[in-house]
């Protein structure tokens, strides 16, 4: 990006992840935030890899990134998306018994 005339900043990397979706996470010197984690998560769910928005999600907290209701309102609309209903009732339950 910095080559393109742009600076490294987490806003023009999540813009860059939600204008290209599912990409194969590279490393550019930059750690992803909450914002970044929630638009790659979407972009999971539009690719139809919901396995890999579950891990992310898991990640996030084992990385010590709180995960949001937006988060978890990607993550469940991700496995509605992808016909993984069960799992999706799944995280709503476990939203609730958080108060998300």
């Amino acid at each position: 990006m910095q080559s393109d005339g742009f600076s490294n900043s987490l806003d023009a990397y999540n813009c860059t992840l939600d204008a290209y979706g599912k990409e194969e996470r590279r490393e550019c010197g930059l750690r992803p935030d909450l914002c970044s984690c929630n638009t790659l998560i979407k972009a999971y769910g539009i690719a139809g890899t919901v396995e890999d928005a579950v891990c992310l999600v898991k990640e996030m907290r084992q990385n010590g990134i709180e995960p949001d209701e937006i988060t978890y309102t990607n993550l469940i609309t991700a496995l509605q998306q992808n016909d993984k209903y069960l799992e999706a009732v799944k995280w709503s339950l476990w939203m609730k018994q958080r108060g998300l």
